[in-house]
């Protein structure tokens, strides 16, 4: 798991002055961070699932496990979504 937003890469009051929306932005990826991370705490075999997708049967009952990862899948796209914006923001 990554993080988007290090303590060496917070935006500072500069930043803010530009873009003050990057304060609610830092606020969504620490949420999405927790999220991802109480994901992975509540179903451990998620992390075998995704170095191994060919050990998933979709015909089989592992609907919290689909629901899991298709969170994931967007939590991530989100977070990447997020940190182009905050890189297009703080653009000299």
């Amino acid at each position: 798991m990554r993080r988007a937003w290090p303590p060496q890469q917070l935006p500072i009051a500069t930043d803010l002055a530009h873009a003050p929306e990057l304060a609610i932005l830092i606020a969504l990826d620490t949420l999405l961070e927790m999220t991802t991370v109480t994901i992975h705490l509540a179903l451990p075999e998620l992390e075998l699932l995704q170095r191994s997708p060919k050990l998933f049967q979709p015909d089989c009952d592992d609907r919290d496990l689909v629901a899991a990862q298709d969170i994931l899948d967007l939590v991530g796209a989100l977070r990447n979504t997020v940190q182009i914006y905050r890189n297009l923001a703080l653009r000299p």
